[in-house]
């Protein structure tokens, strides 16, 4: 191949049209045209590692299945994002103060609370389940704690599964829970979340326009990933998620997300936070 320098690269838009489609195939996701330019800086690291010239040169390379490896590190660079333990409060309040107090007034000892974080990226919102469940269903209390985790983006999952976190994840947890809940280097640059409550947290990887199979929910975050869908991807979205949560269970979406399809399964609760009907 010519050499040429990475940052001479441009993607081009009807290259960048080839990628829309591709993600939209594949996992649903709709790239807006106001993505374009973090399309172009997030790719060009993977053109610069495979040493090529182009991102149709790139394109056709991980359109190929023999190079699934490489689509798979695609899809890793488009849909990372950023998020820390433990983010919107009002979300976890009503989590820890209504939901799980109601939960075990309605269960007997020996029931499992059931989580699934169905964008879990980096692993600070699933930790955050496990954390809050371990102190309001402590081992002692009779009661067991499984939550779900899971990502389209097989990067983010290892990241997770390891644990360890920097100053930005843990910036909104007090002292004593960090801790009681992490082993800290003495920088205190590095927080590693600790073994009792890595071990109630299962990281797959999932995408969220196929069914998921298995026991049902009793609370399911599916929060600020409806953004990377149009209409027609968020309906299945709903439609997969709906079926995983039990009746009475509770849907957690993110902010600037609204219930746009399966409405007649679900009442209002508080301004994102919704319950799906029972009967």
């Amino acid at each position: 191949m010519n050499q040429v320098v990475a940052s001479d690269i441009t993607l081009k838009m009807r290259e960048f049209k080839l990628f829309q489609d591709l993600m939209y195939s594949h996992a649903g996701i709709a790239l807006s045209d106001m993505k374009h330019a973090l399309v172009q800086s997030r790719l060009k690291r993977r053109i610069r590692a495979l040493g090529m010239t182009t991102y149709r040169a790139y394109y056709e390379y991980i359109s190929d299945k023999k190079n699934a490896d490489e689509f798979q590190e695609c899809l890793n660079a488009l849909t990372t994002n950023e998020t820390y333990f433990f983010r919107h409060k009002n979300h976890w309040d009503f989590f820890c103060q209504e939901i799980v107090p109601d939960w075990k007034r309605n269960n007997r000892r020996g029931m499992t609370f059931r989580f699934w974080s169905a964008a879990s990226s980096t692993g600070e919102e699933p930790y955050s389940a496990a954390i809050a469940l371990y102190e309001l269903l402590p081992p002692d209390s009779g009661y067991r704690i499984h939550v779900d985790a899971t990502d389209i983006n097989k990067d983010v999952l290892s990241r997770a599964a390891a644990g360890v976190y920097g100053e930005y994840s843990v910036q909104k947890m007090t002292d004593l829970c960090l801790k009681k809940y992490f082993n800290i280097n003495g920088a205190r640059t590095e927080f590693h979340v600790v073994d009792q409550v890595r071990r109630l947290v299962q990281f797959n990887s999932h995408n969220l326009q196929t069914p998921k199979y298995g026991e049902p929910y009793d609370v399911i975050f599916l929060r600020n990933v409806m953004i990377y869908f149009d209409e027609s991807s968020k309906s299945t979205v709903l439609r997969n998620v709906t079926g995983c949560l039990k009746p009475g269970g509770y849907l957690f979406l993110g902010g600037a997300e609204t219930l746009s399809a399966c409405q007649e399964h679900y009442v209002y609760s508080r301004p994102t936070i919704y319950r799906k009907v029972e009967g």
